[in-house]
């Protein structure tokens, strides 16, 4: 083992990118079957009111960048998988709705997410998972801590 393999071993940033490379991966060839990414599956599971999602809603849910969901949006669309339209009581806003196929597509992406967290979580006790849960809790708010931080510095140099 060289030197960047015993320090990269010893960081836990490190292992967070290499395991969500690895999920994002799986995802993405298990997606590409069906000619779609990890982000439309996660777009498609974010949009299960039969009444229609307001795209602003979308993003956060799963945590995307509103750049990237637009784009993301337009490929779901030309692909048939979700429709727009404006709100009916509001026109500043608009819908999402699944069509037909994108509710085939919704069920194949639930059941491949579920197939890998049951997978997963089948080989941690109960305690490993509350304490993995306890850990990724304190993750998310050193990341937003940190956010605010670099945020705050790059003001301070403009």
């Amino acid at each position: 083992m060289d030197l960047f393999e015993e320090t990269a071993n010893q960081m836990v940033l490190y292992h967070l990118r290499t395991s969500w490379l690895n999920i994002a991966k799986v995802f993405n060839d298990k997606a590409h079957l069906y000619n779609g990414t990890i982000s439309m599956a996660f777009i498609l599971m974010a949009i299960y009111e039969e009444d229609g999602v307001p795209v602003t809603k979308i993003a956060p849910r799963i945590g995307m960048e509103p750049n990237s969901l637009s784009r993301t949006l337009n490929s779901l669309e030309e692909s048939g998988a979700i429709s727009r339209k404006p709100d009916e009581n509001d026109q500043r806003k608009v819908l999402v709705f699944l069509t037909p196929e994108g509710k085939k597509l919704r069920k194949i992406a639930l059941k491949t997410v579920f197939g890998l967290e049951k997978r997963i979580t089948e080989k941690l006790n109960p305690k490993q998972l509350k304490v993995f849960n306890e850990v990724m809790e304190q993750v998310m708010l050193s990341l937003d801590e940190f956010g605010r931080e670099v945020d705050g510095s790059e003001k301070k140099e403009k």
